[in-house]
């Protein structure tokens, strides 16, 4: 277990349930005279480096402040998403790194590796680990040490217009158990589909929104490729690795994201958006479902307070998968600086955070999925359509994105390949490049 610095006190805090960690754990006492962080009336100014619009949010830090009766306050940066790995590579090498970074979680092996985070193993709740969701787990454990708690975790489902399938005569599937394949899906969305297939009038599956809105991003479409694998084939098989897309030791890409069953993948992915069997956009159209001219979307559960409004009868269905069911978990979590003058009390933020009632409000007033079994007990709209479909495929299904210490370099040349190939490239030769690319990065 990491061995902390004298000045910094472990603390272990009780989860017993929702809203109940021990306040005594959470009471922040003075810091060390080193403390450059602390004023003379013995509160302290957490710095805090976020993406935008991401956690922790003003309300987490104002209600923070609030619980703290004003002792622990916070200094922010905010930063544009796609800019954000590079801001915290100039950051954390500083003089005056932040306490807390605000990051997304599948970067936590390269953040972890490179000595940019704390972990956070002495500062874990009691029960934490029977509590949190696997697929989480795996993404915050480093080495066999844990670096962040996620505060909430994301899901992508299939929404559908209601009012467009059943004029087309389609009966949608709302159980993970009666969920389509992609052939079913694909055969559905051209059905629903009116208009020319490169140019509908109303589309078959909306342009994406995720990303930069337009095709590629791991966390969506390398879906397609993982889905064609299966987890219970032979480790040494093609299926098997085609699942995991990565070597569990996260250094091998050859033979796991190029095999014969990702390129079939692929080669199904680019009919999506090229020629008669078209159903979406290569070019973005951020409202295409919201506004009535897209028969299916794929989005997280936030998009609900998107479609709550519209004049048209809408679902959601479980994700569509080629042999094997999979959607990608993470979303953006807090982390501790490895060089934080204020550990304790960062790391009690970060515990304050990702628990109790800290997560259950966060999740409710984001209408995102909790991280927690109990904080998932103690929100009764999760429990109810169409947000209990998320939580079940999350719990089912849910997979991290491959994890390896070089997680950017892999997502940016994934997304490129996967990007070329939605544009017309040939499948097996953009899978070998991005292959060609990674395997000295990741070796």
């Amino acid at each position: 277990m990491h061995s902390l610095a004298p000045q910094r006190r472990a603390r272990r805090v009780t989860l017993l349930a929702v809203g109940a960690i021990s306040a005594t754990a959470l009471v922040l006492s003075g810091c060390s005279a080193d403390n450059g962080s602390t004023s003379s009336d013995g509160t302290v100014t957490l710095t805090v480096i976020r993406s935008a619009d991401n956690v922790p949010t003003d309300a987490q830090m104002e209600a923070y402040t609030e619980y703290t009766d004003g002792r622990v306050q916070f200094d922010l940066t905010e930063v544009p998403f796609g800019q954000f790995a590079d801001k915290v590579s100039v950051l954390s090498t500083s003089a005056n790194p932040p306490d807390i970074y605000g990051y997304d979680m599948p970067n936590t092996a390269n953040y972890a590796s490179e000595g940019v985070l704390l972990p956070l193993d002495e500062y874990l709740p009691d029960g934490w680990k029977d509590d949190v969701l696997p697929a989480t787990l795996k993404e915050v454990t480093y080495d066999d040490q844990i670096y962040s708690m996620g505060v909430i975790q994301d899901a992508l489902v299939l929404y559908y217009n209601k009012t467009l399938t059943d004029a087309a005569g389609i009966e949608v599937p709302t159980t993970l158990e009666d969920g389509w394949t992609w052939a079913e899906a694909h055969e559905a969305m051209m059905q629903c589909q009116e208009g020319t297939p490169e140019n509908p009038d109303i589309y078959g599956l909306a342009p994406t929104q995720l990303g930069s809105g337009t095709p590629g991003p791991v966390y969506s479409d390398l879906l397609y490729l993982r889905s064609a694998g299966d987890p219970d084939a032979p480790k040494d098989s093609s299926a098997y690795k085609t699942f995991y897309a990565l070597s569990p030791d996260g250094d091998e890409v050859d033979g796991w994201l190029n095999t014969p069953e990702a390129i079939e993948a692929a080669e199904f992915y680019q009919s999506l958006f090229n020629g008669d069997t078209a159903v979406t956009s290569k070019t973005g159209r951020p409202n295409a479902f919201a506004d009535g001219i897209a028969c299916f979307d794929i989005f997280q559960s936030l998009g609900i307070s998107a479609v709550e409004g519209v004049d048209f009868e809408w679902g959601v269905a479980p994700l569509p998968y080629i042999k094997s069911p999979i959607v990608h978990t993470g979303a953006v979590t807090l982390g501790v600086s490895s060089k934080s003058k204020n550990a304790d009390e960062a790391a009690e933020f970060v515990v304050w955070a990702s628990t109790g009632d800290g997560a259950k409000n966060h999740s409710i007033a984001e209408s995102r999925l909790p991280n927690l079994t109990s904080v998932y007990d103690e929100i009764p709209e999760f429990h109810e359509p169409p947000r209990a479909l998320f939580f079940e495929e999350l719990t089912q299904w849910g997979q991290p994105r491959p994890p390896t210490v070089a997680f950017s370099q892999y997502s940016q040349i994934v997304e490129t390949a996967l990007k070329n190939i939605a544009y017309g490239s040939d499948p097996e030769e953009q899978l070998n490049s991005a292959v060609a690319q990674l395997t000295p990065m990741l070796q």
